[in-house]
């Protein structure tokens, strides 16, 4: 015999695992709505910094750093900002998508009561009795009373269906309403933010002019770019670890069938097998820029004018203007982030451990752990001191490459 389920048993899950996943919604929305805020008081912390010096400590290096920081900041801000928004597009869409459905399912439920109405009027008069006494003989009558409970009953439940759909079409007006104020609220963020963006630009590129004229503030960029190419290479060190950890854990995991969610502070773990083979690309790599030319080579540097070597662990490409920077390969989003030197940089990792880094990047348009093809656009050549140069290396592992070999003859 075939034994029914425990309903108890099956609402009590549905309200516990309702429970956990309106939980999980909450700490991710505290979680980005924390991470917005610590940007913002980073942002104001830079600021308060840059007010406190006199223009004459204004016109400095440091302050160019505080400034491309906090673009950086501001553009993190705004891609945040605009996720949120797209999120909020696609939460309305299925709210609309969900009245519609139940305005289409109170139409039919009023038509299936009109129905009823119009019958039951035509054949008693509004006198259930009338219709019953009417009958020509006793069976008739049981059958007409039988069928009158009937249709009574499914009349009850097609009334309360009616109730229930108009209360949840209710609901789901008012959230459509809210989520369209936020969505409202968060343009206006977004809006303002782009605002003090282009301000902060226009800041940068007026200090860029005045600095340009010191040969001892360029020698001084040289220098933070030394010490910047030691921060990427423990950038590098810190991702590969990460990447080990998340493997480490997702083993151990799948060992053990554990099927709880990760906390959020563990490493992701991405699978990259899928990817197109990096390796295979030698000698044939899409460059990040359009147009350009190499103006510092891989290896040791010397600055003639300077009288300084340099090591660099990659290439740097001078472009006439700012010009849209692409992502070589496929892969995904693994770091971005601002290194004294070479501003805003993005790392991503392809398969089989290599990675790629683009610094002196602005108007970044990715965020970190998105998934992304090769041609994509990540941001913009950024000006520096030396002016619009685009700062590219390869690394497989910790051993970084010449990317001259790997790139396509032009």
């Amino acid at each position: 015999m075939l034994k029914l389920p425990n309903y108890k048993y099956l609402l009590l899950f549905l309200f516990v695992f309702n429970s956990s996943f309106i939980c999980q919604i909450k700490d991710s929305l505290n979680q980005q709505n924390q991470q917005l805020k610590n940007i913002r008081e980073d942002i104001a912390k830079l600021e308060n910094e840059l007010k406190s010096k006199t223009r004459k400590e204004r016109e400095s290096l440091q302050s160019l750093e505080k400034i491309n920081r906090q673009n950086l900041l501001l553009n993190k801000l705004i891609n945040n900002l605009l996720t949120e928004e797209k999120q909020k597009e696609k939460t309305i869409s299925g709210i609309e998508l969900n009245i519609e459905s139940i305005e289409k399912r109170i139409a039919n439920l009023k038509e299936q009561y009109s129905r009823y109405i119009v019958w039951f009027y035509k054949n008693s008069g509004l006198s259930m009795w009338r219709f019953i006494l009417d009958s020509e003989s006793f069976n008739q009558a049981l059958v007409r009373y039988q069928y009158l409970k009937y249709i009574s009953k499914q009349n009850k439940i097609t009334l309360d269906k009616l109730t229930a759909n108009k209360n949840k079409l209710a609901g789901l007006v008012s959230s459509l309403e809210a989520e369209r104020k936020e969505k409202e609220t968060l343009a206006n963020q977004k809006v303002k933010e782009q605002l003090a963006l282009e301000k902060k630009e226009k800041e940068r590129k007026e200090l860029i002019s005045v600095l340009k004229k010191d040969k001892n503030m360029i020698a001084n960029e040289i220098n933070l770019k030394r010490r910047a190419e030691i921060l990427i290479k423990n950038m590098i060190a810190n991702l590969i670890e990460a990447d080990r950890e998340a493997k480490k854990r997702a083993l151990e995991s799948k060992i053990k069938n554990d099927k709880k969610i990760v906390s959020g502070k563990l490493p992701q773990s991405f699978d990259y097998s899928s990817f197109e083979n990096f390796a295979q690309l030698r000698g044939s790599l899409g460059w990040p820029v359009k147009e350009g030319r190499i103006v510092r080579k891989f290896g040791e540097n010397k600055n003639e004018k300077l009288n300084t070597v340099t090591l660099n662990y990659g290439i740097d490409i001078g472009v006439k203007t700012s010009q849209n920077v692409f992502v070589v390969a496929e892969g995904i989003v693994s770091a971005i982030d601002w290194i004294p030197g070479y501003g805003s940089i993005v790392i991503v990792t392809h398969r089989d451990d290599f990675r790629t880094v683009y610094g002196h990047i602005t108007g970044i348009s990715v965020k970190e752990g998105e998934r992304i093809k090769a041609g994509k656009v990540i941001g913009k050549v950024s000006e520096s001191l030396e002016g619009n140069i685009l700062h590219f290396e390869i690394w497989n592992e910790r051993n970084y490459q010449n990317p001259e070999i790997w790139l396509a003859s032009r």
